[in-house]
């Protein structure tokens, strides 16, 4: 913790010269040091002969010289001192410097003032900080002698620049007359703590701050307890106090006699130490900034130990010193109650609850975790009055005295009965409350039962917190005193309404020192510094009531609803609290804060807790707008700029681990900027738009790559880049579409930035599409129109055309494809109808000549012709839809080689002609659906036909020349006309399953009989008449309708 006075240390008295140049003060002032002291008070001894006498003189030998206090000025300051030093006179015939009465005032002063500048020179060359113009001369500081003291103070500051003060006996203080023109008050402070020789250490933490049970020092005090008369030092002149001497001797009883130095007892170093305990707790938490500090009496820099005197050395008080002095020793928690009126609340360290009440209030919490109450939170008359009484009586005829309280002459107690007393552990207290009526004129406390020898003894008087003065009062029976003999003390109200109603303001002044305070002003108009620490300023009303602006380094936070809380002036506070949500002010504090360039902050929304939604309005009209904790949305916060005029120029919306999620800004030409990230902070995506419809679209991914582009002219039209493609033999897509969103232009590129492909729609919407090779060739194109037809063109590496598809609107293909390797052609033309079937197939040799031909009619029948490779006519087959087909082969000379035929059920005819070589000349096969051959016949050279079955259930058909056919059992001979003589062998007969039918047709014959029939030799003859016959070889066996079938 930081030193508990501005100014802390030791004093120390010469008492030879050359004192302060030894070497035990050099080593006095390190041990002072060592305690926590940044401070020394050295008293150099000034003499006159008697107290009587005027002349005033330094002593050869108790007077320190120039040099030696010089010696000693540097010492202190090479032990990290500052030093005060005391120029303090004294009678040597040992009178003492309070009891001085110069027979010739003005020598006396002369002289006096001679010595003190020529002190004062010595103290400007040592680098002195504070310097004592005088010690304890109470009986030349009144008034009467105060042209005086403005003299010699005029002079002094001639030669030395450095802080003045006097140091007033304890008892002097109130008497000083010339405080105004120095420093520093000065006070050596050596009130009576108690009257017991066994005081406990709380005893004399109460003694501080209660008036002095001694009649002598009650009225020295002012009748005020030693802290508050200090402070009331302090107010009145402006001035900040050092107690210029303040300690304690190691004996018994030191409490009740500190200022004595020849009081006799038996040391108890014990009652020292408490002494001590109990001065640090309560200075460590009265003396606010108004108590410079301390310098305790004393240390003997001879470095004896003295067992009953002041010096702390070696004793348990000095551990005690030097915990507070560095900063360790424990403070009092202070429960402080103002008045109805302004009071001056000035504390230190310590963790205090100040309820300043109404009233203009100057508050200082001090160090500590303070909650400081500036005053209520609303402006009304007090209804209700409080009086406190504290005092004891004297009795008469064994009766106490008895006291009543009146108001307006009506009296508002009964009687009130006050016990004789010593001490203040006997005092009686009694509190009266009572109903303020519209008007209070007079206050009186009477003595109700007066009698020689009864009286009434008040130490404080205290209404509604207002602790009066006896110069506040008319007491005729004591004058200037709270001591009633007869009659009342008598207050004349009228001039004191706000005693009674309270103050008719409550504008605060509240600093709150170090710590973590807690500081609510209350009404009217505060202003209220926190301090270090972590501080909260607390207002009654709603964050929405509220202005914040921020005004020459204050936080200017303005009430909107009347007779609240005002409009307060705050520093070094980093927390608002309102009725339902803190804020923070950190933000508000920057350099670049939005406040510190006029601007107002409202909170508009909490939710019970934090503020939501809040508002700040700058001086040029525009606001900015922000919104917390937001559900439903993708976002968490939000941040609105709004110009004047009502128009957003700037959305920000944010993550809840504050990320940017997405920002808007409108720029000065109407342009609008959007920017959307992801929830790990990445851009996404920007968008831009102009005011005349364009805009610009960039996308992005997670390492920042741009993977899209899209730009929107006013026109409507659009440019879209795609980067980064995959799945694609291009990475870069280039699109253009047309107002309506149909795309008019399409490319895409290889990595290296080569076309891939481009696709253009023209005016008529015919579209033609490009597509290109790794190496960026044009290797495919597609013209298409818009009812359905198109031309497909395929290229080679040396543009050449390889292929080229025409599709008709009714869906017909027409499809050319050249340069074909591998085939018997080199160019083909297909054409497809709707379904995609081949109607026509032409297929040519290099030479242009005809390959092969296929045409699909209406019906379905395909005829299919093949060439060889000089254009001949080679083979031909028309195929029909049930499967059956008719197969020709042709010679060079076009002349017919061969033709099969084929039926549904899978059998086939076979006519082979222009056979050479042989003794036929043609050759007609039967085979049936499996491939074997039922039968054939062959064209002989000689006109005959020679016709053989090979297996069961052929038919042979005889021609009209002469025909030889062979059977294989179970076959048929049809003889459909007369004509030629036919042989038939291995005819069989009979009614067996193999046996052959001669089918003959009824115009050759009616029936069997009107056959001539006749068996020659081994075989049976039957004529048909008209030279035309059939003869069964190796047949003798009568035919019968088994083997003859007429139809």
């Amino acid at each position: 913790m930081a030193q508990l006075f501005e100014v802390q240390g030791f004093g120390a008295l010469s008492e030879w010269n050359g004192q302060f140049a030894s070497a035990s003060a050099a080593q006095s002032f390190q041990q002072i040091a060592a305690l926590g002291s940044n401070s020394v008070s050295l008293t150099a001894r000034i003499w006159t002969d008697t107290k009587t006498t005027s002349d005033v003189f330094a002593h050869a030998g108790k007077t320190e010289s120039d040099a030696s206090l010089l010696a000693g000025f540097k010492a202190a300051d090479a032990a990290g001192l500052s030093v005060v030093f005391k120029a303090a006179i004294s009678p040597l015939d040992g009178s003492g410097s309070a009891k001085m009465s110069p027979t010739d005032i003005g020598a006396f002063f002369a002289s006096y003032k001679a010595e003190i500048v020529r002190l004062a020179e010595v103290a400007q060359q040592g680098g002195v900080d504070t310097f004592v113009i005088g010690n304890e001369m109470s009986g030349l500081t009144g008034s009467a002698y105060r042209g005086y003291w403005s003299d010699i103070i005029a002079s002094v500051r001639q030669v030395y620049h450095g802080e003045l003060t006097y140091s007033a006996a304890t008892d002097e203080a109130l008497h000083v007359s010339f405080w105004d023109q120095l420093d520093i008050i000065g006070v050596n402070t050596y009130p009576p703590l108690t009257s017991s020789t066994t005081p406990t250490v709380q005893e004399m933490i109460n003694a501080w701050t209660e008036v002095p049970y001694n009649p002598y020092f009650a009225a020295a005090f002012d009748y005020k307890s030693p802290v508050d008369f200090l402070h009331s030092l302090s107010e009145t002149y402006g001035k900040q106090v050092l107690m210029t001497e303040a300690g304690f001797r190691s004996m018994d009883g030191t409490a009740m006699r500190p200022g004595s130095w020849v009081a006799n007892a038996p040391a108890d170093v014990a009652e020292q130490a408490d002494a001590y305990n109990a001065f640090f707790q309560v200075w460590s938490a009265h003396g606010g900034s108004w108590m410079k500090g301390v310098e305790l009496w004393q240390w003997d820099l001879n470095g004896n130990y003295n067992e009953t005197g002041y010096s702390p050395m070696g004793k348990p008080a000095e551990a005690i010193v030097s915990q507070y002095f560095h900063g360790n020793g424990a403070s009092l928690d202070l429960d402080i109650t103002g008045s109805a009126i302004g009071d001056v609340i000035d504390l230190g360290r310590g963790n205090h609850h100040i309820d300043a009440g109404l009233g203009n209030d100057i508050i200082r919490g001090g160090d500590g975790d303070d909650v400081i109450i500036g005053g209520p939170s609303t402006q009304a008359k007090l209804a209700t009055t409080t009086i406190t009484l504290t005092g004891y009586g004297t009795a008469a005829a064994g009766i106490n005295a008895q006291a009543q309280v009146l108001v307006n002459g009506q009296p508002v107690t009964a009687a009130l009965e006050f016990k004789p007393a010593t001490d203040p552990a006997g005092y009686q207290t009694y509190t009266v409350t009572f109903a303020n009526p519209d008007q209070i004129t007079s206050l009186d406390i009477s003595l109700m039962n007066s009698a020689p020898g009864r009286a009434l003894h008040f130490k404080d008087i205290v209404v509604n917190g207002v602790a009066l003065a006896p110069q506040d009062a008319t007491n005729a029976s004591a004058p200037g005193s709270f001591d009633l003999y007869v009659r009342s003390i008598h207050v004349d109200a009228s001039a004191h309404q706000d005693w009674f109603y309270g103050a008719i303001s409550d504008n605060d002044i509240i600093y709150g020192g170090a710590g973590n305070d807690i500081i609510t002003g209350g009404i009217g108009n505060d202003v209220i510094d926190g301090g270090d620490g972590i501080d909260i300023a607390v207002f009654s009303g709603k964050a929405a009531d509220y202005t914040i602006a921020f005004v020459n380094g204050q936080l200017v936070v303005t009430d909107s609803v009347a007779a609240r809380d005002g409009t307060d002036r705050i520093t070094n506070v980093e927390y608002f609290k309102f009725a339902d949500a803190t804020i923070a002010t950190a933000g508000f504090l920057t350099s670049q804060s939005a406040l510190a360039k006029g601007a107002q902050y409202q909170a508009m929304e909490s939710n019970g807790n934090d503020v939501t939604s809040e508002t700040i309005r700058h001086a040029d009209g525009s606001r900015d707008v922000y919104l917390r904790d937001v559900v439903g949305k993708s976002y968490a916060s939000e941040h609105s700029h709004i110009a004047l005029g009502g128009k957003t120029q700037l959305v920000e919306r944010f993550d809840a681990d504050g990320d940017l999620a997405f920002r808007q800004i409108v720029n000065g030409d109407g342009s609008v900027a959007r920017s959307n990230y992801d929830h790990d902070g990445h851009l996404a995506d920007i968008l831009t738009s102009f005011a005349d419809g364009s805009f610009q679209q960039f996308i992005f991914d997670t390492t920042g790559a741009q993977t899209k582009a899209v730009i929107r002219h006013a026109d409507g039209t659009r440019d879209i880049k795609d980067y980064g493609v995959t799945g694609q033999d291009y990475t870069l897509r280039h699109t253009v579409t047309d107002a309506s969103g149909k795309s008019v232009l399409i490319e895409g590129f290889h990595s290296d930035g080569t076309l891939a492909m481009k696709q253009t729609v023209d005016a008529a919407g015919t579209k033609t599409f490009n597509q290109y090779d790794a190496a960026a060739h044009l290797s495919l194109q597609t013209v298409s129109k818009t009812d359905g037809s198109f031309v497909q063109t395929a290229f080679k590496l040396d543009g050449d055309v390889s292929s080229q598809t025409i599709r008709s609107a009714d869906g017909m293909r027409d499809t050319m494809t050249y340069d074909i390797v591998g085939k018997a052609y080199t160019t083909e033309h297909v054409v497809r109808d709707a379904a995609g079937k081949s109607v026509l197939i032409e297929q040519f040799h290099k030479d242009g000549s005809l390959a092969l031909t296929q045409v699909v009619d209406n019906a379905g029948v395909k005829t299919l012709t093949q060439y060889d490779d000089a254009g001949h006519l080679k083979t031909q087959t028309v195929t029909q839809v049930d499967g059956a087909y008719v197969q020709s082969s042709f010679a060079i000379d076009g002349a017919l080689t061969g033709v099969t035929t084929r039926s549904v059920d899978g059998s086939k005819t076979v006519d082979t002609f222009a056979i050479a070589h042989q003794a036929y000349v043609a050759q007609h096969d039967m085979l049936d659906a499996s491939g074997q051959r039922l039968a054939s016949v062959l064209d002989n050279k000689d006109g005959s036909h020679t016709m053989s079955a090979y297996k069961s259930g052929a038919t042979l058909t005889s021609t009209d020349g002469n025909d030889i056919m062979n059977s294989a059992g179970g076959d048929t001979f049809v003889f459909k006309q007369a004509g030629g003589h036919d042989v038939i062998n291995n005819f069989h007969v009979g009614p067996g399953d193999d046996h052959d039918v001669i089918q003959i047709a009824s115009s050759i014959a009616a029936d069997l009989s009107q056959l001539s029939v006749h068996v020659v030799g081994q075989d049976t003859v039957i004529d048909f008449g008209h030279d035309a016959s059939v003869t069964l070889k190796g047949v003798v066996a009568p035919l019968t309708a088994h083997d003859v079938l007429i139809v």
